[in-house]
């Protein structure tokens, strides 16, 4: 994982990447520094479960939630 941060002097960022990043999926999330996040753009509160799923689905789906879940 690479970690930077920069401030900007133009509209447009150029972001170099390792030759070992080519051709892989890179996720980029560019957000600004002290400063409250935006609001939600939508209402549609089954928007955050669709978003939080895979996120949460790494905690969930492990062996040792499947044996605290099998009783119940």
């Amino acid at each position: 994982m690479i970690r930077t941060m920069l401030v900007p002097n133009d509209r447009d960022v150029l972001i170099h990447l390792p030759k070992s990043f080519v051709g892989k999926k890179v996720e980029v999330i560019v957000h600004t520094v002290n400063e409250p996040a935006a609001a939600p753009q939508s209402s549609d509160v089954s928007l955050t479960h669709f978003a939080s799923q895979q996120v949460l689905s790494t905690d969930w789906s492990t062996p040792e939630e499947d044996k605290a879940w099998e009783n119940l």
